[in-house]
């Protein structure tokens, strides 16, 4: 027996291990959910809370995890007319073939389906001259399609208890906006998801890891797979190396880090551009050599890459995108001639204190007018032009501002090809012998530290996020200090 949820048919969209693991893996290589997984939780309940408040919503009564006695209750509010269900369970268990008369598979599922709301809808039904449609609240910004595949599903097994198919299933996003599933158009997509889930389920049969940054970062299995994946240095720890690229290299026989390394760029084509499989192939190179080597450009690039100068800023920020604030401008400043360094940090200890913060910031800037402003990533810029927009700054033009900035992670990627998993500021800096205060520490949990600041004025929450915004910009001098002496490096060949 296999109990389907939709929770499952959502992570198998997303990643095919995970939904394995869930059913079979060996929990004690599971994590505990992060904080700010945690956080995404209770931001979800406040968003539904939110769009329920002034509404009459009834919920049914039964215990967590009785499914079968949740769908009862769920029938009974139905048979009733209730206006909106809250929660309620949809509930099939019976052989696959009675849910699809296109599929003979015998296989027997217990299928569960939790929209957010089940609305009541004129139409016709086993319960009389209403029916339902299921609604579902996320935290997303746009319509995914995972989500849309999730409606259906919930769909098939609404259709089950009320004998009437819903034709549209509704979503509301973060944003407060609503879109409409035809569920007619996702109906043969859903089905083609179901079966593959079940079969690759019934299987038994693990599912090959690929690491994906940003989809595997949050998930619990994420240390197990990587320690996996790790362990046979497979390819999607090679940066570049994305699963449709993946499978262009395993159709020419490359599955193994050494093979990737020898790589003629040209076995690709047309699957893959001879430019990014060389990229991939010379990134392949630096692991295996664990050294770092000269991109194809790296000498003519070079001779414009900024020298130090006497003083210099190093600029990092924190920001929490839910509240649209960004709350902390760290700036060290390195005076290379007095070789002295001195941390600001400054701090919005409300949200609404973004602006105070921000003229501070500017003021430091205009302290040093010619100092160049340094800093990883192209976040930082693009934040500077949306604060300038919304502030309207006149006191300190944003043309005199952005030709201080040196953006040292474009640079890297113009001069350098480095042993590492990921080009981001941990990975680089961590291979550069770097170290932050707090181990294990990252930006998403600083928003979490940010919300424990603001909900309980824990000060411990607030040296955290200084101390870790002032290791991001010691990080970033040290890059910009390997960066100058790869330059210099890269003259004397």
């Amino acid at each position: 027996m296999i109990v389907l949820t939709d929770d499952l048919l959502l992570n198998y969209t997303r990643c095919t291990r995970r939904a394995y693991l869930t059913v079979y893996g060996d929990r004690s290589q599971r994590t505990a959910d992060k904080e700010f997984v945690l956080k995404l939780r209770r931001e979800h309940q406040r968003l539904v809370q939110d769009h329920l408040t002034g509404q009459t919503v009834v919920t049914p009564d039964y215990a967590p995890g009785d499914w079968q006695a949740g769908a009862e209750q769920t029938e009974l509010l139905m048979a009733q007319g209730v206006e909106q269900i809250h929660r309620g369970i949809l509930y099939w268990d019976a052989p696959l073939s009675t849910l699809d008369s296109l599929t003979t598979t015998p296989q027997a599922i217990t299928a569960v389906g939790r929209p957010t709301l089940l609305v009541k809808q004129t139409g016709s039904s086993r319960f009389g001259d209403w029916c339902y449609r299921p609604v579902n609240i996320k935290l997303g910004k746009r319509p995914k399609s995972e989500y849309k595949i999730v409606a259906a599903f919930q769909a098939i097994l609404l259709a089950h208890v009320q004998i009437m198919p819903p034709t549209l299933a509704q979503l509301i996003l973060r944003d407060g906006g609503t879109y409409w599933v035809d569920l007619a158009q996702w109906e043969g997509k859903v089905w083609e998801v179901i079966l593959d889930c079940l079969t690759m389920l019934g299987a038994e049969e693990i599912p090959e890891v690929f690491i994906s940054r940003q989809r595997c970062s949050l998930c619990p299995w994420y240390d197990h797979c990587h320690q996996e994946a790790a362990a046979s240095q497979h390819l999607s720890l090679v940066p570049g190396v994305t699963p449709s690229r993946y499978s262009a290299l395993q159709a020419v026989g490359i599955t193994e880090l050494a093979q990737l390394a020898q790589l003629d760029p040209q076995c690709l084509q047309p699957e893959v551009d001879r430019p990014i499989a060389a990229q991939m192939q010379q990134q392949a190179l630096a692991l295996v050599d664990d050294r770092a080597l000269p991109t194809p450009e790296a000498m003519v690039r070079s001779q414009t890459f900024p020298p130090l100068a006497p003083i210099e800023l190093y600029f990092d920020l924190e920001a929490e995108p839910d509240r649209n604030v960004d709350f902390l401008f760290g700036v060290l400043c390195v005076n290379h001639v007095k070789q002295t360094e001195t941390f600001h940090g400054f701090f919005a200890e409300k949200p609404e204190n973004e602006p105070l913060i921000w003229q501070q910031f500017l003021a430091l800037l205009h302290r040093y007018p010619t100092a160049p402003i340094v800093h990883f990533s192209a976040y930082e810029v693009e934040t500077i032009k949306r604060l300038t927009k919304r502030y309207r700054m006149s006191q300190h033009p944003l043309k005199t501002l952005l030709p201080r900035f040196i953006d040292v992670h474009d640079w890297l990627l113009k001069l350098a090809v480095l042993p590492v998993e990921s080009y981001s500021l941990k990975s680089v800096a961590k291979w550069l012998g770097f170290t932050w205060r707090d181990e294990g520490l990252s930006g998403d949990q600083t928003v979490c530290l940010y919300e424990k600041w603001l909900e309980a004025g824990d000060q411990d929450a607030l040296a955290t996020i200084i101390r870790y915004n002032e290791d991001d910009c010691r990080a970033t001098h040290k890059l910009r200090l390997w960066l100058t002496e790869w330059q210099r490096s890269l003259h004397n060949l």
